[in-house]
This record gives structure tokens, C-alpha cells and sequence, in this order.
């Protein structure tokens, strides 16, 4: 998913009017952002510390979620991305909402489609004044952690899906046999905010509608097969 930001960003300044920054100009990105042409964009990063362990058993009496206390600090990695990516626009200053003490369940769902036009949801006009007036923003970037189908299991019975409750790890067992994938169940919005309101969710569908994790590893009899990766141990 990371290495999708790149085309998100393309995506946003397209909308924002923005443009890439030219690497020789003479000015630098520091005196650009404070140009009377800046555009503001916020982000906000509402993904949970640790990771998180989903593991699907053999039954459900066998299912469970665990957080484990491993800073990966994927946060942090997701905000420097983001920002980085943003400071590749000219005349962009990334604005971070957090510091505003804007919450997540404040601008998700910020607008909806009404008949092919984007208005702003009701009960969300004072969060949108905010954003748009108070602090002058033309679009922010919105980055979820919530649950999202990892594994579409088919048989003669037919398929099941399964969700990974938050990024991290999500383990399928069956008997003695255990498969390891990665998780990243991350949701990405995008508003523009002005001079019309505009959500890029549906020009993002391959990051929110993807179902794709990389198995890492195998394990049978508690015996952990090496991978592509290397992946050898488990916590």
C-alpha cells in the first residue's frame, strides 16, 4: 500500500490545481509552502500504535485478536510518507489535524454523492467550516486503520471471506497447518474542500477495495517454513 502514496498524491494535486516541484529550482520547498499561491492540505493518521495478531482457527472457538506492544512505529513511517509526498507539490504546506485536535470520526464520511454532486453530509458543516475556513484548507488526506477481508477462502461448500482486525499479522490454521500473511487494512479518503467539495475515494478504489495480503510464511507441526522473505521465527 505504501507504495501507492505516490499515485494518491498525483491524484490529489490534479483535483488541488497543485504541481510538482521542479528539482532545480532555485527556490526551496521551505519558501514555496509560504508563497501567496500555497495550498493548505491536511492529514490525519487515525492507525492504532501496535500491531495487531488476527488469527482465524479451525473453528471459531479457536478464533482470537491480540495487540502486541511492538513499536513499529507505522504511524510515524505512514505520516513521513505522506508529508514527504506532499512536499513534493510546489506551493503545498501539509497540515497535520491531530494538532488541532480534529478526530477522525469528526471528518470521516465528510461528504456524500447526492444525485452525481458532492455536498458536505449533514452534521458535518461546523467540522467542514473548520477545515475549509478557519484553517484555510483545499483538501485533506484522511488514512483509516479498521478491519478489511484478508483472505477469500474457497472450497466445495463455497467461499468465506475473513477480515484482519487491524495491520499486523493474520494467521489461517487448519489442522497442524498454519499460513502467515501480513496485514495492512488501511482505508484512505480524500476531500477537496474547496472551490468545490469533491471526495477521490472512487479514483482510489485499488487501495481501499484491494483484498491482497502476501503470505510470509508456512507452519506445519508448530515448524515454520522459510520464506521468500526469511521470515524464521514468530513471536
Amino acid at each position: 500500500m505504501f507504495k501507492r502514496f505516490q499515485i494518491i498524491i498525483f491524484t490529489l494535486f490534479i483535483v488541488t490545481g497543485c504541481t510538482p516541484i521542479v528539482q532545480n529550482d532555485i527556490q526551496s520547498t521551505t519558501s514555496n509552502i509560504y508563497n501567496y499561491n500555497t495550498k493548505k492540505i491536511g492529514y490525519l493518521i487515525n492507525v492504532k500504535p501496535y500491531p495487531t495478531h488476527t488469527h482465524i482457527g479451525t473453528t471459531k472457538l479457536t478464533n482470537f485478536t491480540k495487540q502486541y506492544n511492538y513499536d513499529w512505529k507505522i504511524p510515524l513511517y505512514i505520516e513521513q510518507e505522506v508529508v514527504k509526498n506532499l512536499k513534493r507539490l510546489a506551493y503545498v504546506q501539509p497540515v497535520n489535524l491531530k494538532k488541532y485536535n480534529i478526530r477522525a470520526d469528526e471528518v470521516n464520511g465528510l461528504l456524500k454523492n447526492i444525485n452525481g454532486n458532492w455536498v458536505v453530509r449533514s452534521g458535518k458543516a461546523n467540522i467542514y467550516k473548520k477545515l475549509s475556513k478557519y484553517l484555510g484548507l483545499s483538501a485533506i488526506i484522511v488514512i483509516n486503520e479498521a478491519p478489511k477481508v484478508a483472505i477469500n477462502d474457497c472450497g466445495i461448500l463455497g467461499c468465506k471471506e475473513y477480515q484482519a482486525q487491524g495491520y499486523g499479522l493474520i494467521t489461517k490454521g487448519f489442522i497442524n497447518t498454519t499460513d502467515f500473511y501480513s496485514a495492512t487494512p488501511f482505508w484512505v479518503h480524500i476531500y477537496r474542500l474547496k472551490p468545490t467539495v469533491v471526495s477521490l475515494d472512487p479514483k482510489i478504489v485499488n487501495i481501499n477495495g484491494s483484498k491482497k495480503m502476501t503470505k510470509v510464511a508456512v507452519a506445519k507441526s508448530y515448524q515454520i517454513e522459510p520464506n521468500k522473505i526469511g521470515l524464521k521465527s514468530y513471536p
